[in-house]
């Protein structure tokens, strides 16, 4: 009788677990999938910006911002952000040129806690506003257009994100990617 306890006891032990191991393989399937259209958009509250660097192609300059997730939850990060730069003790709104960069635009993404996606800011180095007057007028013109520390506004007023040790001059006009991450 014994024995034949110890065998029911072991297929019932096998049982749960191959049900335990292999249920959540199918069902994380199902889930990634559908999941990802149900992900509450990202608030400034949750992210993190920091300036990352910047490249040079072609007479343009291609600026990346990175943004962690310092929330709790998982968040989806999209949309094009509206933008406003410090200059001296005042902010003030920039203006974006188009959307999409140079370098690209970004996909949505969605960002587990810890995890980081990106934002791309264009500009380039020869446009008609530097193109008149001498060097005092296009120094003049760059002055007036240049930004330190640089503040994410999220689509639909879901906060700020604000990123420090950035500075872009737009004489020659800002174009923003969507928020999201290259890597998808």
């Amino acid at each position: 009788m014994q024995q034949r306890m110890t065998r029911v006891t072991l297929r019932s032990v096998l049982a749960v677990s191959i049900l335990a191991v292999g249920v959540p393989m199918i069902e994380g399937s199902v889930a990634a999938s559908a999941s990802t259209s149900h992900v509450a958009p990202c608030k400034g509250s949750n992210l993190w910006g920091a300036y990352v660097g910047y490249g040079a192609a072609t007479g343009h300059f291609i600026y990346t911002i990175a943004l962690v997730n310092v929330g709790h939850t998982t968040c989806k990060l999209s949309g094009y952000p509206t933008m406003q730069g410090r200059r001296g003790t005042r902010n003030f709104p920039l203006s974006i040129s188009k959307h999409g960069t140079f370098a690209g635009d970004l996909p949505s993404t969605v960002l587990r806690p810890r995890m980081s996606g990106e934002l791309l800011l264009s500009t380039a180095d020869d446009c008609n506003a530097l193109s008149t007057g001498g060097t005092s007028k296009i120094k003049q013109v760059m002055a007036a257009k240049t930004y330190t520390n640089v503040t994410i506004e999220l689509p639909n007023s879901r906060g700020n994100v604000y990123v420090t040790g950035i500075t872009i001059d737009i004489a020659c006009g800002l174009d923003v990617s969507q928020l999201g991450w290259r890597g998808n």
